[in-house]
Formats: C-alpha cells, sequence, structure tokens
C-alpha cells in the first residue's frame, strides 16, 4: 500500500476516532449539565437532550464503521472453530461481503430517510434534522469501505500503521 495512502487513511482514521470521542464527551457533559440544572436550580435547558440525542446518534454510527475495520464487533465462532484456517478465512470474508451489503443498505436508506425530512427541523435548536439524518449515508459508505478493506486483508495494514503510531490497538 502507497506511503501516502496509508497516511491519509491513518488521519482520517484518526479524525473518526477523536470526531466520535468529541460527541461522546459533548452528550456526557450535556446530559451531566441537564441534571445539575434541573436537580439543583430546577430549571432545564430545552436544546440539551436534542443535542445528547444528535451526539449520541452521531457517536454510534461513527462507532459501528471504526468497529468494522477494527473488526471488534460481536461474533459467534462456535460454529466456525472446527472449520480449518482457509474455510473460516472465506466464512469471514462472505460475512463482510454481507456487512458491505448492510452499508450499502444505509446509504440507499439513509438517502431517502433525508429526503424525507429535508424541510423540517428539530423542535428546540430550530437545526434541520437532516443533520440526525445524514450520518446513515456518511457512516453507511464508512462500513462499505471499511469492509472491502477487511475482505482483501488491507485492514490489518491500516491496524499496525495506527498501532506502531502510538495507540494501543488488540
Amino acid at each position: 500500500m502507497p506511503d501516502l495512502f496509508k497516511k491519509l487513511f491513518l488521519l482520517f482514521f484518526r479524525l473518526l476516532e477523536n470526531l466520535a470521542t468529541i460527541f461522546m464527551s459533548v452528550m456526557v457533559l450535556g446530559v451531566f449539565l441537564q441534571v445539575v440544572l434541573r436537580n439543583v436550580f430546577s430549571y432545564g435547558l430545552p436544546w440539551t437532550d436534542e443535542i445528547a440525542t444528535l451526539m449520541m446518534v452521531w457517536f454510534g454510527f461513527l462507532g459501528i464503521s471504526i468497529g468494522v475495520l477494527e473488526r471488534i464487533h460481536m461474533s459467534i465462532e462456535v460454529f466456525t472453530m472446527k472449520f480449518s484456517e482457509k474455510a473460516k478465512d472465506i466464512i469471514i470474508r462472505g460475512g463482510y461481503v454481507l456487512i458491505a451489503f448492510f452499508g450499502c443498505l444505509m446509504v440507499w436508506y439513509g438517502i431517502q430517510i433525508i429526503q424525507v425530512t429535508k424541510n423540517s427541523t428539530m423542535p428546540a435548536t430550530q437545526w434541520p434534522s437532516l443533520i440526525v439524518y445524514i450520518v446513515l449515508p456518511l457512516s453507511g459508505i464508512l462500513v462499505l469501505l471499511n469492509s472491502f478493506l477487511v475482505v482483501f486483508h488491507l485492514d490489518k495494514v491500516i491496524i499496525d500503521l495506527i498501532g506502531k503510531s502510538g495507540e494501543a490497538r488488540p
């Protein structure tokens, strides 16, 4: 894999992980703020629930795509334990082809949801509802791409690169 591609992918992957961390942090801080305001001051901000929901959705969908590349999603190995390594590899690759198909469905239906909700706004913030749903096709594209990286065994190159850059990886 060319060095430039590796560096770009590393930069992009780190950006995704940092965004997911920011989304989780904003969600936790927003919920904490809301709890303190409601319980201590008997006052709540109307927008914190909406922001927390938005952050949770974005965190979850970005986490899905990161999990595909890092192969950290749950799998049941009891069926494949008795197969040879080659057969296991074929089954795993087939599973990731199905995951890539799921990524395509996320893109397709995400675009349809965006089309239906493009003129609506969220009640408290008055932000376009598009902000909530745009993550579905974006995450679908990432799931599709990451699945193909796994199918063609390019994920190991990326994970090794990320591991060598100072972060601990399983």
